[in-house]
């Protein structure tokens, strides 16, 4: 099926996607790796007015350590957890548990911040991270921090 009309922007800082999400509200959705968003939009079961793409956005894709802290940015592909040697050797819960999410393809396109976002209790992401207690940077008109417990409501 194709999807409903909507327009697409492809905003080349975050500031300029965070802009765009911020003036067209409810009627935006973000696409980053697209697995679970693209999907819906073939099947009809989502549609808004626009599609904001932040592949393009530099500095959103990165697995570094800051202070004793694992810190893996929104747009870091699953893939790349499978292929971090800081993964592999600091942290191997994560290490044995990134190669049992999904499959290859959903691996080497889906994003950490869209499926941690997305929120489906059916997604692997979402259960490693309340695990881990991971914490979550959510930027808008401000930064703040927000514990996977807290993200996650009804989970």
């Amino acid at each position: 099926m194709i999807p409903a009309a909507f327009d697409y922007h492809r905003p080349d800082t975050l500031d300029d996607a965070l802009k765009l999400l911020k003036k067209y509200g409810d009627e935006a959705k973000v696409l980053s790796g697209g697995m679970s968003l693209l999907p819906m939009l073939k099947l009809r079961l989502a549609s808004f007015a626009h599609l904001v793409d932040i592949n393009r956005v530099p500095g959103l894709d990165y697995i570094k350590e800051e202070k004793g802290t694992l810190r893996i940015g929104a747009m870091t592909r699953q893939a790349a957890l499978e292929r971090s040697d800081l993964i592999r050797t600091k942290y191997p819960i994560l290490a044995d548990a990134v190669p049992l999410i999904a499959d290859p393809l959903v691996r080497n396109r889906g994003t950490i911040g869209g499926n941690v976002a997305n929120g489906d209790p059916g997604n692997d992401q979402p259960a490693i991270m309340l695990a881990l207690g991971a914490t979550f940077v959510a930027r808008g008109s401000k930064e703040r921090s927000i514990p996977a417990g807290q993200f996650y409501k009804g989970l």
